[in-house]
Parts: C-alpha cells; sequence; structure tokens
C-alpha cells in the first residue's frame, strides 16, 4: 500500500525554533517512510540545512495571493493527504489554498506562539479567525498546554479539534553529558539561545548579568533580530563590553552547549521552549522565567530555577546560585529525553492517522501505510 503523502508548509526556513522544527520534523517523516514535500514562502538559508535534501522543495513567492494560489495549484497536482502548516499566516494561506484547489487534502493547522498574532495582519486573522479556522481545519494543533488554554479561551478554538502535541527536539544522540564535577569545573559562562525579539527580554537577562555576584563571569546570546541595537546599547550602559558577547546566529549551537555552565530562558512569553530541552540535553542547568513552555519542561521547578517574569534581580540571585551549585546533569538528560524526536514524532504520526482513519472512513477507501513507519507492524 503507498505511504501517505504530507507537505509541510511555512513562511521561509529563517532562525527560529518553529522553522527548525518544521524542517526537523518534515525529515525525520522522509526517514519513517512518508512522501514528503515541503512548500515555502520565500528561499532562507538558517534552517534549510535540517531539511532533508531528498525532500521536494518548492518556493511559493512573497506575495500572499500569489502564494496562496501557487500552494493551491501545488495541492491539485500533488493531491497530498494531509498538510501541516506552521508559524505568521501561513494556517490562513494553507485553509484558503485548500479551499481554493478542491483537492482532498486534510489540513492541519499549528499554533507555536502566544505573540505571534502581533506580527503582521495575517498573523492576526490566523488568531483572530480561530473560531472559524479550528472549524474548517481537520485539527488544530498547540505546541503546549497553556497555548492551548489561550487559543481555547482568548482565541475560541473549536475545542473537540483543538490537540496539543509537545514539540519533538532534535539534539545529537551521541552527546557525552558532563559529570558533575566536570559541570562544576567550568567557567562561568552562562547561556541564552534565541532570535533578539522583544518576547525573549533579553534585556532583562543583560540588566541581570549586571548584578551578578559571581567572578569572572560572561553571557554569551546567540541570535540575531531586531532587538540587538537596543540589547547593544544596554550593554554598553552597563558597562559589559567584553563580558557580554552577541555572536549572532549559529546553525549548530552544541558546541557552545558543551562549554557552558548554565542556560537561561529570561522571555516574557514562551509557549514551550525548544532551546530549553536542548540545554537540557547536554546537562546543564536552567534558569527560566514563569512562561508556560519552561514551566512545564522544568516540571515546575523540579528541574531548574523559575523566577518571576520580567524580574531582574529573581533572575540574577537564580543564576548566582545555580552557577555555585550546578546540579546532577544526568537527571536532566533523562528529563530532556522525554522530549526527543524519537518520543514525541509518534504523536504527530497518530493524528495524521486518525485524521485519515475518520476521512477515508467516510468515504469508504482504504486506508494508506507508511512503509518504513516505526509505528506500524
Amino acid at each position: 500500500m503507498t505511504a501517505p503523502r504530507i507537505l509541510f508548509y511555512t513562511h521561509g526556513l529563517v532562525d527560529g525554533g518553529g522553522e527548525r522544527l518544521w524542517a526537523c520534523l518534515a525529515s525525520s517523516f522522509k526517514q519513517r517512510g512518508y512522501d514528503v514535500i515541503f512548500a515555502q514562502d520565500f528561499e532562507a538559508d538558517e534552517n534549510k540545512h535540517n531539511l532533508d535534501p531528498s525532500i521536494p522543495l518548492h518556493t511559493l513567492g512573497r506575495n500572499h495571493i500569489g502564494a496562496t494560489w501557487r500552494l493551491a495549484q501545488l495541492l491539485r497536482d500533488e493531491r497530498p493527504d494531509v498538510a501541516l502548516s506552521a508559524i505568521g499566516g501561513s494556517n490562513l494561506k494553507l485553509l484558503l489554498a485548500s479551499a481554493l484547489s478542491r483537492a482532498a487534502t486534510l489540513p492541519v493547522i499549528t499554533y507555536h506562539g502566544e505573540m505571534e498574532w502581533k506580527t503582521g495582519w495575517l498573523s492576526y486573522f490566523s488568531y483572530a479567525g480561530l473560531p472559524l479556522l479550528s472549524r474548517w481545519a481537520s485539527r488544530t494543533v498547540a505546541v503546549s498546554d497553556g497555548l492551548a488554554y489561550l487559543l481555547r479561551t482568548k482565541w475560541r478554538a473549536h475545542r473537540r479539534r483543538l490537540v496539543t502535541i509537545f514539540n519533538p527536539v532534535f539534539f545529537p544522540r551521541d552527546v557525552q553529558i558532563p559529570t558533575p564535577d566536570g559541570l562544576s569545573e567550568r567557567e562561568n559562562l552562562v547561556l541564552s539561545v534565541g532570535r533578539l525579539v522583544p518576547e525573549k527580554d533579553y534585556l532583562t537577562l543583560v540588566r541581570a548579568f549586571a548584578r551578578l555576584k559571581t567572578a569572572n563571569a560572561r553571557l554569551v546570546i546567540l541570535g540575531k533580530g531586531p532587538e540587538q541595537n537596543r540589547i547593544e546599547a544596554e550593554i554598553r550602559k552597563l558597562r559589559l563590553e567584553g563580558r557580554v558577547l552577541l555572536p549572532g546566529y549559529v546553525k549548530e549551537p552544541w558546541t557552545v552547549y558543551q562549554s557552558a555552565k548554565c542556560f537561561v530562558s529570561s522571555s516574557n512569553s514562551e509557549p514551550f521552549g525548544n532551546v530549553v530541552v536542548e540545554a537540557m540535553a547536554y546537562g546543564l542547568p536552567v534558569v527560566a522565567t514563569a512562561c508556560s513552555g519552561p514551566h512545564h519542561i522544568l516540571d515546575h521547578g523540579t528541574y531548574g530555577r523559575i523566577v518571576g517574569i520580567g524580574n531582574h534581580v529573581q533572575l540574577a540571585q537564580a543564576i548566582d546560585a545555580t552557577l555555585a551549585n550546578p546540579g546532577d546533569p544526568a537527571q536532566r538528560r533523562q528529563r530532556a529525553e522525554e522530549f526527543s524526536f524519537e518520543a514525541r514524532v509518534p504523536a504527530y504520526e497518530s493524528l495524521i492517522r486518525e485524521i485519515l482513519l475518520e476521512a477515508h472512513i467516510a468515504r469508504g477507501e482504504p486506508v494508506p501505510l507508511p512503509v518504513n513507519s516505526e509505528t506500524s507492524s
């Protein structure tokens, strides 16, 4: 029986956690025996290396109307069984394209951010239109329980078609985590990873770092974005030049994780937190603000320290305490394994099998199964 054909769609493979996830998830489905197609609005290199080169990549164009029309043509020509969209206005465009194509493709829309609706008018209508869009889509996926609650209560998503699937996070399987003594002996390097955008609240992190009592500490923030000038100005204002570094976006940050002693997530909005899982996979202790995603990943403080959002005094105290006693890396690695691709991709597979089963039963057709799926026998 032929494998299901799955189309993944997003705006572009830029330097974001959701974009990285979409490339890795498409590649994982390809490896599991699915027939995979990838569509994007525009070319971007930052996460393209995470997409399996054997997957056909279609670039639709930056014009929203043109991209939606070409996506409809792609659905009509390729006839995927399921299409999944993510980030910004991609959800709205997928549903419009699905209607225009008149194909039997089952659309699944996914939501990755609490503040994403602020990034443009299409993004806004992807959220404001949820009372209708979530009924139009076969399923609506939220990446955390906190985000699902927000979509349900604030944006009135259809409850019966709304599901939570925690992000599967890629990290090298052969990484050697440090011993407790080895971690304690590292230099006092504090690491944060993410786009330089207001939601990450790096200004609070820089202010917290300025209050540290730990000697010879350094802070490295990996990422790029529109807040860079403001962050650099704060660094100069607090006379932290040379101690706080902004190297930019790094495609493979693994070597930096292996050098750091502590990881910090200072976000004021974080529905999941892929980088928190990545840091824990390397055994790093985590200090995070009380956003829903890190709160869940850290099991409400069991696996890391949680402080108030925007509170640079609490954040500084927690970082000092963590550098003084970084704890047991093995426990954090074990927790990170619960969010690995091996652990979480089957939830997406189950979702796809479920909606295919519903559709094929309704049409009286046989259900196609993946030829190499780890979840099939």
